[in-house]
């Protein structure tokens, strides 16, 4: 009589399995150092154009009522926050501010303030934007995009690794081959390790795997039903062991907190900064 695997896989295992891998790693901190530009940058991106476009522009007349510094810079020139106020034709008050790089704009000057149609509060001074930096501060939004795609193959093999350590069955994996590859890490070269197990019924399968330590032998889980869906204990991803009673457990105590440092971080960080920027 067969008798199911159903192993407990501790929160602390399954949070490294989905985050930690080494694809994982890299895509996390290039998520957590990409959202950092994104809103530094892409956040302050101007796209008024998408109130004007194709509508009719409003022009009417501003008095300068302060320009200072930004701190932010253009090509290496100063970026100046310009207010203003103005009245519409129906005799309603505004104020507003654009940006501009050069020189302060003096109080008290007369400006050309434009507007869409009925939205005066879409203003901004003729030649001048509405937001820090122009179109250009777009192009950081592709770090955290690299980011989500380095991550996505990560958090699919952590949940196929979960499936296997709650459900594979156990067997040894002998040592058949290492081949250099074309990935390079600290300047060394990595190696595809490939090793060879079989299933319940004798049947022969190969599994491949990218800077693992070496062994003769493997500790490697597969599913019973289809074991060419199967994963090596020890790996780059994986640094885990099963004991005599069935529980899994990390080679290192330390290992499965180090893991978690960047996804934390990044969450923790940017999860605040939403809360305190939009929400609070």
């Amino acid at each position: 009589m067969n008798i199911a695997i159903n192993r407990n896989i501790p929160i602390i295992i399954k949070c490294n399995l989905v985050f930690g891998g080494i694809l994982s790693q890299f895509g996390w901190f290039f998520f957590g150092f990409g959202l950092i530009l994104f809103w530094v940058f892409a956040m302050n991106a101007d796209l008024s154009f998408l109130h004007f476009t194709g509508k009719i522009t409003t022009i009417t007349t501003g008095i300068a009522t302060d320009s200072f510094k930004t701190g932010a810079s253009e090509n290496q020139i100063s970026i100046f926050e310009n207010h203003y106020k103005f009245t519409t034709r129906e005799g309603r008050h505004f104020e507003g501010f654009s940006y501009s790089t050069g020189g302060d704009i003096p109080i008290g000057t007369i400006l050309t303030v434009e507007y869409p149609e009925g939205k005066p509060q879409y203003s901004r001074i003729k030649g001048m934007r509405r937001q820090i930096f122009g179109l250009g501060a777009l192009f950081v939004v592709i770090f955290p995009l690299i980011g989500l795609a380095l991550m996505f193959p990560g958090i699919k093999r952590g949940t196929r690794s979960i499936k296997l350590l709650k459900n594979g069955e156990l067997t040894k994996g002998q040592f058949v081959s290492m081949v250099p590859t074309n990935i390079t890490f600290n300047e060394q070269t990595l190696y595809k390790f490939t090793f060879r197990f079989k299933d319940n019924l004798g049947n022969e399968f190969f599994i491949s795997e990218i800077d693992v330590p070496y062994q003769k032998e493997k500790s490697i889980l597969y599913l019973k039903n289809n074991p060419n869906y199967a994963i090596m204990l020890d790996s780059s991803t994986l640094s885990l062991s099963i004991n005599e009673e069935g529980k899994i457990e990390f080679s290192s105590p330390v290992e499965p907190f180090y893991l978690m440092i960047i996804p934390l971080l990044t969450l923790v960080g940017h999860g605040s900064y939403i809360v305190i920027k939009f929400i609070i």
